[in-house]
C-alpha cells in the first residue's frame, strides 16, 4: 500500500509535458479561399481602393422663382391726358445729338405725385367782393364759360376757373421789348427797388387779396423796364417744385413805389395730390437715344455756331419736374424727368448746358408730335 501512494504522489508531482503541435493541413488546388468579414476602419485610416466605378450623385439646386415686376399705381385721377410739354424756339432739324449715360438710372424714382387742379366756382356775390377789394366799383358780368368781369374808371377784373386778370387805370401802353403789352399810370425814370423788394411786394399782394391759394415758390424779377418806372415779377408754386408751365403761375407787374398796376394768376383753389408710377428708367433713356425728348439748350448756339449742329451730350444726372396736362378746366400737374449734361458741338469749342425733358407717367397717353 506505500508503495502504491509513493508511486502516485510522484505522477501528481511530475512537470507537465508540451502538448504535440498540429500538423499543417494542406489545400488542395481548386478549393475556396476563405471568407473575410471587413471590419470597421479606425479612424484616420484611409479606405481601401475599389475596382469597381462610383457613380457620381448630381446635386439639385432649387430653380430661382423670377421676381414679378412691381404693379403698376394708377392713382385716384385714372389716365391722365397728353402733357403739355414746353415746345424749343430753334429751327427744327437743326440739332442732332448722340447721347452718353454718366449716372445710374437706379436713382431715379419709381413713384411720384400728380396734382389735379381744382377749378375755383365763382359767382357775382364773390366776383364783386374781390373787385370792390381792388378799388373796382361796377356790376359783375357773366362772360361765356362761367367768368365774369367787373369794370369801372379805376379798372377791370376778369375772372374764370382758373384766372383772374387785375388792370388798374391807364393813361399810357406800354410794349415790352418781348411784344407783351403791359398798362402802366404814369412812367417815372426813379430807380426800381431791388428784386427782393419787388418780389416781397408783388408776393405780399397776391396774398392779401387771396388771388392765390396755396404757398408760393420764390419769385423772381422777369423783366425790368426803368425808363417806365416798371418791373415784371413771376412765381409759381412751392409746391410741386419746379413747375415749366404758366399754370400754376403769376405774373405781377408792379411800379417803383410797390403799387400793382397789372396782373395775370393762373391758379387753381386747391392742388390735390395722388401717387402715381412713373416709366421704367430703361424706357425714358431710350426716350432720349431716340431723340424723343425735348431739348433746352440756349439759343445764342444757333447764331454762333454753323447749322446743322451736330455733337455728343453726356448726361451727368436727371431730376423731376411738373407740366400741366389736359384742357378747359380739368387740368393736372404731371411729373416729367429733366436730364441734364452738356453737349460738345462739331466746329465749336465751348461745351454747352443741356437739358431733354421726357414724360414720365406710366398711366398717361402719349404727347403729339
Amino acid at each position: 500500500m506505500l508503495l502504491v501512494a509513493a508511486w502516485t504522489i510522484r505522477g501528481l508531482l511530475r512537470e507537465p509535458t508540451s502538448a504535440p503541435s498540429p500538423s499543417p493541413v494542406a489545400v488542395e488546388p481548386g478549393s475556396p479561399l476563405p471568407v473575410v468579414t471587413p471590419t470597421a476602419l479606425a479612424a484616420g485610416a484611409e479606405t481601401p481602393m475599389s475596382n469597381e466605378a462610383v457613380t457620381p450623385t448630381a446635386s439639385t439646386s432649387p430653380t430661382p422663382t423670377p421676381t414679378p415686376p412691381p404693379p403698376v399705381v394708377v392713382g385716384a385721377f385714372g389716365e391722365l391726358p397728353a402733357p403739355n410739354l414746353p415746345q424749343p424756339a430753334y429751327p427744327p432739324g437743326q440739332l442732332t445729338l448722340q447721347y452718353e449715360l454718366g449716372f445710374d438710372l437706379a436713382t431715379l424714382p419709381a413713384e411720384a405725385p400728380v396734382y389735379r387742379l381744382v377749378a375755383r366756382r365763382w359767382d357775382e356775390t364773390s366776383v364783386t367782393a374781390l373787385a370792390r377789394a381792388l378799388g373796382i366799383e361796377g356790376e359783375a358780368v357773366a362772360t361765356p364759360g362761367g367768368g365774369f368781369l367787373v369794370r369801372s374808371s379805376a379798372g377791370q377784373l376778369v375772372v374764370s376757373e382758373l384766372t383772374i386778370q387785375y388792370q388798374a387805370a391807364t393813361q399810357m401802353r406800354q410794349e415790352t421789348p418781348s411784344g407783351e403789352q403791359i398798362l402802366a399810370l404814369t412812367p417815372s425814370p426813379t430807380t426800381l427797388r431791388s428784386d427782393e423788394e419787388l418780389v416781397a411786394a408783388a408776393g405780399r399782394w397776391l396774398v392779401q387779396y387771396g388771388l392765390v391759394t396755396t404757398p408760393l415758390g420764390v419769385g423772381s424779377v422777369h423783366e425790368r423796364l426803368p425808363e417806365a418806372g416798371l418791373a415784371i415779377v413771376v412765381f409759381g408754386p412751392a409746391e410741386p417744385n419746379p413747375v415749366l408751365s404758366a399754370l400754376p403761375g403769376a405774373t405781377v407787374t408792379i411800379t417803383t413805389d410797390g403799387t400793382i398796376r397789372q396782373a395775370f394768376v393762373a391758379w387753381p383753389v386747391a392742388l390735390e395730390p395722388s401717387t402715381y408710377s412713373l416709366r421704367p428708367a430703361e424706357a425714358l433713356w431710350q426716350d432720349i437715344v431716340s431723340g424723343r425728348g425735348t431739348i433746352d439748350v440756349d439759343e445764342t448756339i444757333f447764331i454762333q455756331a454753323s447749322l446743322p449742329l451736330r455733337g455728343t451730350a453726356r448726361i451727368e444726372g436727371a431730376e423731376l419736374a411738373w407740366v400741366d396736362a389736359g384742357q378747359g378746366s380739368t387740368r393736372y400737374l404731371t411729373p416729367v424727368v429733366r436730364f441734364r449734361g452738356t453737349a460738345m458741338f462739331e466746329e465749336y469749342a465751348e461745351p454747352i448746358e443741356i437739358t431733354v425733358t421726357v414724360p414720365a407717367v406710366a398711366a398717361q397717353a402719349a404727347p403729339r408730335g
